[in-house]
């Protein structure tokens, strides 16, 4: 039988470390304990929030007034399927950066560049991370969720997944499926990828870097953009890069020389890379409400000083909201997901 917790402040369960008490919380270590927490959650016609790492998500002072399943599925595969190709399966549970350091010490290609970045394996695929010119996207083979209205375990293939910029079919659809189980198809023969700007110098004299080297070199990088968690919180990048017409991306390049953007095929529009806007136009590193502030190294990243209300990240991030539409006519939206 599952074990129910009362009244559980969630701060310490997000990496903002804000968030008020949950009503009720499981610690979900396996599929049937995932089931027996939606069981009690019917029984007692409770709303029911699924909560990974805590990385990517903004939980308000005032707590969540249902049940809180925390995914613990624990656990890593690594099963050869060709000479070259190995599929490496984990559970939702798993950190996502103990997954990308295990691929690496296997030699593995694929995940290199998705090191350091916080959070599960499973909130990782439902918010179709990506960096430094990888996305997990592009490696996963296929997903096993607990389909919550049929009430029985699914498997779904990478296209069934319909992978968005910084979304899948999960996150579209969220409140109806869990993620319990994910498997990767990886490559022994090096592949690296070196596109991010800041690669591309740190290898300049190098033709192939180990994989062991661009790990290193990419968890360096993200240590000097993103505040340490020991220290204040945050949720990384707190706002996507908007998608916008041709047209739009072409006259706010006219405007504003040097501005750098991203053809999407997908979705046949372009990328702006708002920390660009917000840094070298609006001049908004540090601004601040409160005890919550656009961080001075990555303005897409906002940090909270310990013990910010999250009113103060709130506040913040609808003024850099309005900003950015009054001077570009841009409408931009939190990659964060806001728990009210």
């Amino acid at each position: 039988m599952i074990r129910v917790e009362e009244n559980v402040p969630l701060a310490p369960h997000t990496t903002f470390g804000i968030g008020g008490l949950a009503r009720y919380l499981v610690l979900a270590q396996d599929e049937k304990e995932v089931y027996e927490g939606l069981v009690f959650a019917k029984e007692k016609q409770l709303p029911v929030l699924i909560l990974g790492g805590g990385s990517n998500m903004l939980i308000d002072d005032a707590g969540f007034d249902g049940l809180v399943i925390k995914i613990e599925i624990q656990g890593i595969e690594v099963a050869q399927g060709t000479d070259d190709v190995v599929v490496v399966t984990a559970g939702a549970g798993e950190g996502w950066d103990a997954l990308v350091e295990r691929t690496a010490q296997e030699g593995l290609w694929g995940m290199e560049n998705l090191s350091g970045i916080p959070g599960t394996v499973g909130g990782a695929v439902a918010g179709n991370i990506g960096a430094y010119g990888q996305a997990q996207s592009q490696t996963l083979a296929w997903v096993e969720v607990w389909d919550m209205k049929a009430g029985e375990i699914k498997r779904f293939t990478n296209a069934e997944c319909m992978f968005g910029y910084r979304e899948s079919f999960f996150s579209i659809h969220s409140g109806s499926y869990i993620i319990l189980r994910v498997a990767f198809t990886l490559t022994k023969t090096p592949k690296p990828e070196l596109s991010y700007k800041d690669l591309t110098e740190r290898f300049k004299d190098e033709k192939t870097p180990s994989l062991q080297a661009i790990r290193e070199a990419v968890l360096d990088i993200r240590h000097g953009k993103f505040p340490d968690l020991d220290v204040e919180g945050t949720a990384g990048s707190f706002f996507k890069n908007p998608i916008v017409s041709k047209e739009v991306a072409e006259g706010l390049v006219a405007r504003y020389p040097g501005l750098p953007i991203f053809a999407m095929p997908e979705t046949e529009g372009v990328k702006v890379p708002l920390a660009w806007l917000l840094d070298r136009v609006l001049n908004l590193k540090g601004f601040s409400m409160g005890g919550a502030r656009l961080f001075e190294k990555q303005p897409l990243v906002v940090a909270a000083k310990k013990g910010t209300p999250s009113s103060d990240v709130l506040e913040l991030a609808q003024k850099v909201i309005e900003k950015v539409k009054e001077n570009f006519s841009i409408s931009i939206e939190p990659e964060v997901k806001i728990i009210k």
